[in-house]
């Protein structure tokens, strides 16, 4: 008989606290933007300030650390299903709704917040829990990466994105003077280096452990993150032809770090 009750090390308890932190906060902060925008007739880009992103921060913060306490009796106790964190996570939003908000709580809105706790939740099991595969003798294949491959797709990356938008640049503005030429330049680096090593690779850490290794994964999210980074820039004002360039120069660049990190091997 296989033994099927899920393994967890320190490695995958700790990519699963950062991701959750960040996949949380990132969440919040689109959900005050669709909140605003549906309760009033408002652009949220307008209103939004570091102090309300800081306080969305907070509260994640505080959610992932009731959540962590929760998660380490239950795993004692050997509740490790997935069920399991995401009633955690749904309970300790509501706790902590009520305990901020009282009686004057929007059950519409609670009911939201407790969906997207439950969803963290599940994602945390997903990223911290291993489950041991039965050995059936079948053979099939499985993409692998290693450190040194991940590092290079991240390079590799970056330099796809530096050139496709120094290449759009050039086509949109023309031939540059030198010194205004090192402006965007320098401004690009950063931007292409900076998120993809960031925004990046946490997403291809999440994707990885989630199990989501196909080349579909990272070129929908790296698309996605470029699209919301669009709209940012864009301070909420739609250009469909700017949005299309910049999503599609993120799916670009997602599908290279997919094909550089991976290797498919025979099990």
């Amino acid at each position: 008989m296989n033994d099927t009750t899920p393994n967890l090390n320190p490695e995958w308890v700790i990519i699963g606290l950062i991701s959750v932190l960040i996949l949380n906060s990132i969440l919040g902060i689109l959900l005050f933007f669709g909140i605003v925008m549906a309760s009033a007739d408002l652009n949220p880009f307008e209103i939004i300030s570091s102090e309300i992103i800081i306080n969305i921060i907070k509260a994640s913060v505080y959610w992932l650390a009731a959540v962590g306490a929760l998660w380490f009796v239950a795993h004692l106790l050997g509740l490790r299903r997935w069920y399991v964190l995401a009633g955690i996570g749904a309970a300790v939003a509501l706790g902590l709704t009520l305990l901020m908000a009282g009686a004057r709580i929007d059950p519409a809105w609670t009911a939201v917040h407790m969906l997207r706790a439950a969803l963290m939740g599940w994602v945390l099991w997903r990223l911290a829990y291993r489950q041991p595969a039965p050995n059936t003798g079948a053979h099939t294949g499985a993409y692998q990466t290693t450190t040194g491959r991940v590092i290079a797709a991240l390079l590799s990356g970056s330099a796809v994105g530096v050139a496709a938008t120094m290449a759009i640049a050039t086509l949109l503005f023309g031939r540059m003077e030198p010194r205004d030429f090192e402006e965007i330049w320098g401004a690009v680096l950063i931007f292409w280096f900076g998120g993809v090593f960031i925004l990046g690779g946490i997403s291809f850490a999440a994707l990885h452990f989630i199990g989501l290794r196909r080349w579909y994964g990272m070129t929908i999210v790296g698309g996605l993150i470029m699209l919301v980074l669009g709209l940012i820039m864009l301070k909420g004002v739609v250009e469909i032809k700017f949005l299309l360039i910049v999503a599609l120069s993120g799916s670009v660049v997602g599908w290279v770090i997919w094909r550089v990190a991976y290797r498919r091997v025979e099990t």
